[in-house]
């Protein structure tokens, strides 16, 4: 046994010299140089210099150093990172022929290929096909009732609020969990389960939460020596019976006559014409669930974290809905006359980018941008966090500045204000044939939530005993790919007795819904 483990270890070492010396023999055209970058030790690159929490710092630095697009080396595999807009587009979107298929993911060994995971899926037929039906299980949400759903959340999570304001990271992950399952499958009864699959997912990809995603030789020992691979397999093996379980509820639900308008029930009412296959599709209808709750959650916790620091921006919210609503909650149909709430909606965004490295791209054929060379294979990164940073569309970049927004002498400033600012196509969704396809329904779950909260309750740094003001710390994240801030203390005052009952009693006739 121990001259087998020894074989093993010997050939994988063998494929990783190979590979290290064939990238260092390529011979570049005449008149291209490589992409400029840290240069790393061989084999390993510069895994040692990536800290486990907070990676997208150590990349935005190196992008400071290197320029707005650089390559680095992580145990073999080369990545290309992009800080700028501008040569995002360039590549993601005007390239999107050869740049929009999906890396690998070494704890993944199945998600270019398998159709299990839409958003992961490699350039291919099958993913072609899952995002034709995705943009029509959009486009008909629009034209139902499914858009109702965050509305009728946002009672309840304001209700929650009043009564446990300090358990607020597990009621906005509870609100999103709940409106994204009433949109796919009309029920909130998938919830619970969803977010443990949501979060069990988001560790398998991570590189903080899995090994072999850092380490992608990992991925060829056998099974019975990896424990990545009995983990990974026993979670898609749950998620796989929790997808099609979910879909099987609706489908008995239908027969009764007792079925709500959701990505589910569109299914099943084209899946003869369509020839949709079950299995396929409740993957996708899965998978598009465990998008939205993964995501939706962080920009709210960022949204009461900035509150917290920058109070007079809350007042400014507070103020405008007065003006605009009166005592009443803002609604999605005032969004035109609340300028001030959509900049705050969108500064979280670009302030804490919530995927601050981007989803990455993988780059098909070698290819040439100006005089440099990129590598075929390479994993194509849009640093978020850089280009949300860069100093000359986003003056003082590390401020929470909503105002850039709004005052025509910033350089993101659009025009009409009843229009601008919005979501639409905003990097923070991707670029070209990647981009999100559900960005409307996030753009209304900020806009409620956020609205709904400053309409509510003044959010405030919390006092000790003696009278202090509780310090808040501004810049410490969880560790997995989709950044939270950490969680912290504060108060969360109701703004006035008509609110408070106002907020009671909408919670309480939404209890049961």
């Amino acid at each position: 046994m121990a001259a087998f483990i020894s074989i093993l270890v010997v050939l994988v070492l063998a494929v990783i010299v190979y590979r290290y010396w064939y990238s260092t023999r390529k011979v570049l055209p005449p008149g291209v140089r490589p992409l400029p970058g840290p240069k790393g030790l061989p084999f390993i690159g510069r895994v040692h210099d990536v800290p486990s929490t907070a990676t997208w710092l150590k990349f935005w630095e190196w992008s400071q150093e290197y320029g707005p697009i650089y390559q680095m080396e992580i145990f073999g595999s080369v990545h290309v990172w992009i800080s700028s807009e501008q040569v995002a587009n360039d590549l993601l979107s005007k390239r999107g022929s050869v740049y929009s298929d999906r890396p690998k993911i070494p704890n993944l060994p199945d998600n270019r290929t398998s159709g299990d995971y839409m958003p992961l899926l490699g350039r291919n037929d099958i993913w072609k096909r899952q995002r034709k039906f995705a943009h029509h299980i959009f486009s008909r949400a629009q034209n139902e009732s499914q858009y109702a759903y965050p509305t009728l959340e946002r009672k309840r999570l304001l209700h929650e609020l009043l009564k446990n304001p300090s358990d607020y990271v597990y009621l906005l992950e509870a609100y999103t969990g709940r409106t994204i399952s009433r949109l796919a499958w009309g029920s909130v009864a998938p919830a619970p389960q969803l977010k443990i699959d949501a979060f069990g997912l988001l560790e398998a990809i991570s590189p903080s939460g899995a090994l072999p995603n850092v380490i992608a030789w990992l991925e060829h020992l056998p099974a019975w020596l990896s424990p990545w691979q009995k983990t990974e397999k026993a979670r898609h093996d749950a998620e796989n019976v929790f997808f099609q379980q979910s879909l099987r509820d609706v489908h008995d639900a239908a027969s009764k006559g007792e079925i709500n308008p959701s990505y589910a029930k569109t299914f099943l009412e084209g899946k003869e014409k369509g020839g949709w296959e079950h299995e396929e599709w409740s993957y996708l209808i899965g998978m598009m669930a465990i998008a939205g709750a993964l995501t939706i959650a962080s920009p709210l916790q960022t949204y009461i974290l900035a509150m917290v620091h920058h109070p007079v921006w809350q007042a400014k919210m507070q103020e405008e809905i007065q003006r605009v609503c009166g005592d009443r909650c803002p609604e999605w149909e005032d969004r035109a006359n609340l300028p001030v709430v959509r900049s705050v909606v969108k500064e979280i965004l670009r302030w804490r980018p919530p995927v601050p490295t981007g989803i990455p791209h993988r780059l098909e054929n070698d290819d040439i941008y100006g005089d440099y060379f990129i590598p075929g294979g390479a994993t194509i990164h849009a640093l978020e966090w850089g280009i949300c940073r860069d100093p000359v569309k986003y003056p003082d970049p590390e401020a929470f500045r909503p105002e850039r927004w709004l005052d025509p002498s910033f350089p993101s400033y659009r025009e009409p204000l009843t229009e601008f600012p919005n979501l639409k196509n905003h990097h923070q969704f991707g670029f070209g044939r990647r981009t999100c396809q559900g960005v409307e329904i996030v753009d209304q779950e900020l806009f409620l939530v956020m609205s709904g909260m400053a309409w509510a309750f003044t959010i405030q740094k919390k006092k000790d005993a003696a009278g202090n003001e509780v310090e808040v710390p501004w810049n410490k994240y969880t560790s997995l790919l989709i950044a939270k801030p950490d969680s912290f203390e504060f108060d969360m005052i109701v703004r006035s007795e008509e609110k408070r009952k106002t907020i009671v009693q909408d919670g309480e006739a939404v209890e049961n819904v």
